[in-house]
């Protein structure tokens, strides 16, 4: 059984027909028909009943067609695959956050190379805002933005929306399962001028605003010094996750509010995009619903939150802020 044998079976049973199947096909008809011979002989069972008019599937005959029909469409997709990794290559520059170069850039890089060996990655680590600046300016083919405003000047397909948490030490638990809006509002925070705005904009309807104590842009600071105890932060879940499921940090929600984050792969707006850069855009997409599929976007249990009213070491952000 070769796939010219299915090739042939399968346009048969389409069309009904040996001799039509065989002008289509250029094959004369003896040809034609010794092609389903051998796979009759080699599955040990009849495909066709010859009819004086055509031929008929038996059972058999139409459950190895469905089975034809996806060995052909396998075969093709895996040529278009082949044909696509030959064609890309190249240098593509590729622009993440702080919260996602470390969570995503191994799974990237690593299917890069296995797909597509002739394509050189440069990752590179901002915040959305610059990176929306260098986007126009030219210094990255891709970007993956956190609520990028809307802009002609890019082609943007949305990738995730994720939850944002309340985060902070283990040691500064409280009793409540989630905080409420005036609970957030008297925690100090340590956190980003970008998850400032975004989770601000999120709670202006309610009339809220963020008790900020110390603004730093270091993600990777904010989530050391949450571990230390120096105070509390919001966080996308997967930033901290290990850190939640590993008890170096505890997580709750707002009562009455969703804090989410938007993330959005966005390219130039051209008529035409480099082929290394489709496929690595594709790359990305994939790599996030694959660690989306393993649960790091969602939230784990609701842990005890760390209550303000009720944890005295959440004061300790603000201390700390006026002692620097």
């Amino acid at each position: 059984m070769d796939l010219r044998s299915i090739r042939a079976f399968v346009r048969v049973a389409e069309l009904g027909s040996i001799t039509r199947a065989s002008r289509e096909l250029g094959i004369v008809q003896p040809a034609l028909s010794r092609h389903i011979q051998r796979i009759e002989i080699e599955l040990g069972v009849q495909l066709l009943i010859r009819m004086p008019r055509g031929v008929q599937l038996t059972l058999e005959g139409r459950r190895f067609l469905q089975h034809s029909r996806r060995i052909l469409h396998e075969v093709a997709q895996a040529t278009s695959t082949l044909a696509i990794a030959a064609e890309c290559a190249g240098r593509v520059t590729v622009g993440l956050s702080p919260t996602l170069a470390p969570l995503l850039s191994p799974g990237i890089i690593e299917r890069c190379t296995l797909g597509f060996p002739a394509v050189t990655l440069k990752i590179c680590e901002q915040f959305t805002r610059r990176l929306i600046g260098d986007m126009l300016n030219g210094h990255y083919d891709i970007a993956l933005l956190t609520n990028p405003p809307p802009s002609r000047a890019f082609a943007m397909v949305p990738a995730l929306t994720e939850p944002m948490v309340v985060v902070a030490g283990p040691q500064q638990r409280g009793i409540a399962p989630a905080l409420s809006l005036e609970e957030l509002a008297n925690t100090p925070l340590l956190i980003s001028e970008g998850f400032r705005t975004l989770v601000e904009d999120q709670l202006a309807p309610y009339g809220v605003t963020l008790r900020v104590a110390v603004e730093i842009d270091a993600i990777e600071a904010i989530r050391r010094m949450v571990i230390a105890g120096l105070g509390a932060s919001i966080l996308p879940v997967s930033a901290v996750r290990e850190d939640i499921a590993a008890g170096r940090i505890s997580a709750a929600s707002v009562a009455g509010v969703e804090l989410s984050r938007s993330l959005v792969l966005v390219t130039i707006n051209e008529d035409r995009v480099a082929p290394a850069v489709r496929a690595v855009s594709g790359v990305i997409l994939a790599e996030i619903e694959a660690l989306a599929g393993r649960g790091m976007f969602t939230p784990l249990p609701i842990q005890p939150a760390p209550a303000a009213g009720a944890v005295v070491a959440l004061r300790m952000a603000g201390d700390y802020a006026r002692s620097r």
